[in-house]
């Protein structure tokens, strides 16, 4: 079944805010199944672009269609590893992804040729092939701490994503624990909000109530390579 685009807004926040908001947000959502105990996991993708660098230059020209290539990996474990494309088309957001074992990971990494085994990976199909035409190159880690919650009604997920970080060394991908550098202030940090149709009114309420919330243009990728790596 084919992924539908989605609505993805995008907030800056300060830490008060936000944890004003995730206290709101606990009443009436329930926390994402594969959080932790603290109800919290890290995030820790990495990303690939061109060797002219396309997906950049075309975030931050504000592109209406484009697409780009992650590895995403839990906690630093690499007991789940996922390939993933997200892609933006008027506004609205896309994810596909397909499971990786480590060998494919490490040979993805290393540019050597992969061996697709599983029907599930067409995704890692065309990427091998876009990777091949474009040449599509491991350009930076972006990593951070992730307190997801969903609420059934929309299919909304609300994530308060904290300390983002930024490593260039991207061989270091699949350690345990790698050194970066934060690109935001430590008291700032982002609320995601995606939904299918429309954003159910209990969870604008709790969104908007006494807050002023002013919605932003953000990518991760984008603010990793121009403030952390380049």
């Amino acid at each position: 079944m084919e992924k539908q685009y989605r609505h993805e807004l995008k907030f800056i926040c300060g830490e008060g805010q936000l944890r004003l908001l995730e206290e709101r947000v606990r009443h009436i959502c329930m926390p994402d199944s594969h959080a932790g105990e603290n109800g919290r996991y890290t995030v820790r993708s990495l990303y690939f672009d061109t060797y002219d660098d396309q997906c950049f230059y075309e975030n931050e020209a504000g592109v209406d269609h484009r697409a780009k290539y992650r590895i995403r990996i839990y906690n630093g474990s690499t007991d789940t590893i996922q390939l993933e494309r997200k892609e933006t088309l008027h506004g609205l957001k896309r994810k596909e992804a397909c499971p990786l074992s480590l060998q494919q990971c490490r040979q993805l990494m290393d540019r050597r040729p992969v061996a697709v085994a599983l029907p599930e990976q067409d995704l890692l199909r065309r990427f091998l092939a876009e990777q091949s035409m474009r040449l599509l190159l491991p350009r930076v880690i972006v990593e951070y701490v992730r307190s997801p919650y969903i609420y059934a009604a929309g299919n909304v997920r609300i994530t308060f994503d904290r300390h983002i970080r930024s490593a260039a060394e991207t061989g270091r991908f699949l350690e345990p624990q790698i050194p970066g550098r934060c690109i935001m202030a430590q008291d700032r940090h982002v609320l995601e909000v995606k939904y299918d149709e429309g954003l159910p009114g209990a969870i604008r309420e709790v969104l908007t109530a006494g807050q002023e919330l002013s919605r932003t243009s953000f990518s991760k990728y984008y603010l990793c390579r121009k403030y952390g790596t380049r």
